[in-house]
């Protein structure tokens, strides 16, 4: 008898690549941290959500890229690793 088993809430932080616009949107003294974003599934709910926790970061360009992420990533990727 096979016994499956269900990720019912997945949370996986991560750093993004720097790439020059990031680098550029950081205050000085900072540009040499990741950007660090942290992922929640809720398998129940059926719904991802990021959360981008580098706070020296503008409001409006966490929320650019919480929604780029949330609209360009799958939660497969999370789950099996990024190719």
């Amino acid at each position: 008898m096979e016994n499956k088993r269900y990720i019912s809430t997945l949370y996986s932080v991560f750093d993004l690549p720097h790439n020059e616009e990031l680098h550029h949107k950081h205050p000085e003294g900072s540009r040499d941290k990741p950007t660090r974003v942290m992922m929640v599934y809720d398998r129940a709910l059926n719904r991802r959500t990021f959360q981008v926790l580098d706070h020296g970061l503008s409001e409006s360009v966490r929320k650019r890229l919480e929604c780029w992420l949330t609209e360009n990533s799958h939660i497969c990727d999370a789950i099996n690793g990024l190719s």
